[in-house]
């Protein structure tokens, strides 16, 4: 007879116990309702093939345009170089060494695993006393070493270790075209030659270790496990063999929860569930695989193979972007095909019954469409309105204009999104999982987002150069203006209006380091009343960086600093959950280490941050207004709309509730600058190095996970209730069902 109480009593007792010399944290009972239960293939011994241990020497940096040394390591080498081949058949130029996966040098693990089309989930049923299957998922995972020796930046990243899924689609590999297949439009991407093509008839590779390992993983929803089943009740029919899973809620002991993992028998039972009838759909937009052109504003960092693109309209494009443009040898085609930097779109959206996710581009996340009534995924589904107006990451710059001791102003749009490629796309019942892969001179980062029935996650292993203080990193949300219209985080617990008016004590400081003078100032008044700007808005991007300054000074430093505020969001980012939320649906946010590593060190230098300021335009997005002059302060022509009833040209403004939704206003969007509508987020303040230091192991990496909880409509404060999982999460105890 199997021992059933002893089981949830050592579960309870693992997640209860305080680490040695530290108290227990205060217990608040979370809402499990909404969490996936991820397990590896390590807690099912007798299935899994065991570990699978890798290892790849440091490569050799490389900068093609200073000396192509790869010519001479032979089988050092990277594994894409092309010394007299021509990869690229539009661009004889190119060796083939862009965005390229390498193997371990060890090879794999040569056991064999449980298959996992046949490893399935079940719950005990006490109603119908039955075993039935819920959905369940594998995701296989291995690791692959990446490089990308023709981006500007490969001298500094090397190779970086990166452990991943197995995915359904790798986009890296779609780099031809069906001109060169099969003579047809030279727009639409195809796979390389040689690419493998994997179940779902998309460019993949398999995990090189068959069947399931140690580091694969299995997901299902909390709120699909139940009872525990009765002490000898027989297993479903075609079942080989189970384990029985108990996931233990620390936040509230005596919340155990059951589900059974089972092997079904070669003709045994078949899944359920599939991405077709789970709770996640994934859809790639009928031109998502159509190339467009795509180069950071630094067009060698993450430098992609050339080719003919289309514009907007489908269209060949012959008109150039690049002003160094010129036609290089390769492939018959027909003259007027302008041939540069190109890339699919990518863009998808992703769907579940509680909200709709739209992408734009790899870094360019763009909508959250929430459901009142969990109708997400039904014929005429109830959706609200978009809520952000998109995600944010700034480097050095909070906004376009001023000056760094270093470097320029890098954004999502102009820069990441054109310098990153798809890594993968992976879909199941349980979940869809989506990779980008780099960020300019962020050769190797790579960012992961990983959606749920009820939340969605957003993972990222950045991997970058010294970034020096004035200013480091941004990343942050966004938010349409009238949609949200409440904050609250853990400091702020009765919550403040989001209404574009600065909340914070100490607000925006604005640094001017140059041999005319040294000013550090903050120009809000204390307690801060309303949108505060110097003499002339900031809005406008004109301020004193431009005034003043001995033109012999050379560079210096002018720009806009956001620091802590302790009064308003407490002094580190990974302590504090936030919530925002309006009429529309409501959002709960956490950050937490993914991976543990001494890039960890930076979370004592990651700081919240928060901004709720139509008035500041940081130089992306679309509302309030839309920002117009890409990488430059929307000055000039640029700062003023023509009012309708007039048709006088007056100064842009600031938008207020008062307006209403900005798109229906009579003078249009224009009338109002881009502001910061409770944009939240972390700002990382400055990087010694998270590179790995040269390495192809995980040395220095910054690792972060910011998880997102979407709920329907209005909520008061929730962010205990959702944003602990941190300090509270579930443990899972995993045993042979006998």
């Amino acid at each position: 007879m199997r021992s059933r109480l002893p089981l949830a009593l050592t579960v309870l007792a693992l997640t209860v116990a305080p680490l040695p010399g530290r108290a227990a944290p205060t217990l608040v009972t979370q809402d499990r309702s909404v969490e996936p239960v991820v397990l590896t293939g390590a807690q099912f011994p007798a299935w899994s093939a065991g570990p699978d241990p890798t290892f790849r020497e440091p490569q050799t940096p490389t900068e093609y345009t200073v000396f192509d040394q790869h010519q001479y390591l032979g089988p050092l080498a990277s594994d894409c170089y092309k010394s007299s081949e021509h990869p690229n058949p539009y661009d004889y130029s190119d060796n083939g060494d862009h965005n390229c996966v390498q193997p371990s040098r060890i090879p794999a693990n040569p056991n064999v695993g449980a298959d996992v089309n046949r490893i399935l989930g079940y719950r005990w049923d006490s109603a119908a006393e039955a075993f039935v299957q819920i959905p369940f998922q594998v995701d296989e995972r291995f690791t692959r070493y990446l490089t990308n020796n023709a981006s500007g930046f490969a001298f500094y990243s090397g190779v970086d270790q990166e452990t991943t899924y197995a995915w359904d689609r790798e986009g890296f590999r779609y780099t031809s075209d069906d001109f060169i297949a099969n003579d047809g439009n030279p727009c639409l991407a195809k796979p390389a030659p040689g690419s493998e093509i994997g179940p779902k008839g998309f460019a993949t590779t398999a995990d090189p270790v068959k069947g399931l390992d140690d580091n694969d993983e299995l997901a299902f929803m909390w709120s699909d496990a139940g009872t525990q089943a009765p002490a000898g009740t027989a297993l479903p029919t075609g079942i080989e063999s189970a384990n029985e899973v108990a996931v233990a809620d620390p936040s509230k002991p005596e919340n155990v929860a059951f589900a059974y993992v089972m092997l079904a028998a070669p003709d045994g039972p078949a899944p359920a569930y599939t991405s077709e009838n789970g709770y996640v759909r994934y859809q790639r937009d009928a031109n998502a695989d159509m190339f467009v052109y795509s180069q950071s504003s630094y067009d060698g960092y993450g430098a992609a193979p050339k080719g003919p693109y289309c514009n907007p309209d489908g269209s060949i494009s012959t008109t150039a972007h690049d002003n160094d443009y010129t036609s290089p040898e390769g492939i018959d085609r027909p003259a007027e095909w302008v041939i540069e930097q190109r890339r699919p779109l990518d863009t998808a959206w992703i769907k579940t019954p509680r909200y709709w996710f739209r992408y734009d581009g790899r870094w360019l996340m763009t909508q959250i469409r929430v459901s009142p009534d969990d109708t997400g995924l039904d014929a005429g589904g109830n959706v609200g309105p978009d809520l952000i107006d998109q995600w944010k990451a700034r480097a050095f710059q909070q906004r376009p204009g001023g000056t760094t001791p270093c470097c320029g102003y890098e954004e999502e749009v102009n820069n990441w999104g054109g310098s990153s490629i798809s890594m993968g796309e992976r879909w199941g019942p349980v979940r869809a999982i989506r990779a980008a892969w780099g960020a300019d001179s962020s050769t190797n980062n790579v960012r992961v987002e990983t959606f749920y029935r009820d939340e969605f996650r957003l993972s990222d292993a950045l991997r970058v150069h010294v970034m020096p203080p004035a200013d480091g990193v941004y990343i942050q949300w966004d938010y349409n203006a009238g949609k949200m219209t409440r904050y609250y985080n853990p400091f702020v617990t009765e919550g403040v209006d989001v209404d574009g008016k600065n909340d914070e004590v100490f607000g925006n400081t604005n640094v001017h380091i140059a041999n005319d003078r040294v000013e550090i100032r903050d120009d809000d008044p204390i307690p801060v009343v309303g949108p505060q700007h110097h003499t002339v808005p900031l809005a406008g991007g004109s301020d004193d960086c431009e005034i003043g300054v001995d033109p012999a000074s050379g560079d210096g430093v002018c720009n806009d600093l956001d620091f802590a505020d302790p009064t308003f969001s407490g002094p580190t980012g990974p302590l504090n959950w936030e919530q925002v939320g309006g009429p529309f649906g409501t959002l709960v946010t956490r950050w937490s280490i993914k991976q543990h590593t001494a890039g960890d060190a930076y979370t004592l230098i990651t700081q919240p941050y928060y901004r709720d300021d139509s008035c500041f335009d940081d130089g992306t997005g679309s509302d309030p207004g839309p920002h117009l002059r890409s990488r430059a302060p929307d000055d000039g022509a640029y700062g003023t709309y023509t009012d309708p009833s007039t048709s006088e040209s007056l100064p842009r403004v600031c938008w207020t509730p008062e307006d209403g939704d900005p798109a229906s206003n009579p003078a249009g969007a224009r009338k109002f600058w881009q502001g910061d509508i409770a944009t939240h987020g972390m700002h990382i303040q400055f990087i010694a190095d998270s590179d790995n230091a040269q390495m192809p192991v995980p040395l220095t990496e910054v690792d972060s996970e910011q998880r997102i909880v979407i709920l329907p409509g209005l909520q008061l404060n929730v962010g205990d209730q959702y944003g602990r999982h941190v300090e509270f999460p579930l443990q899972a105890l995993v045993r042979p069902y006998v």
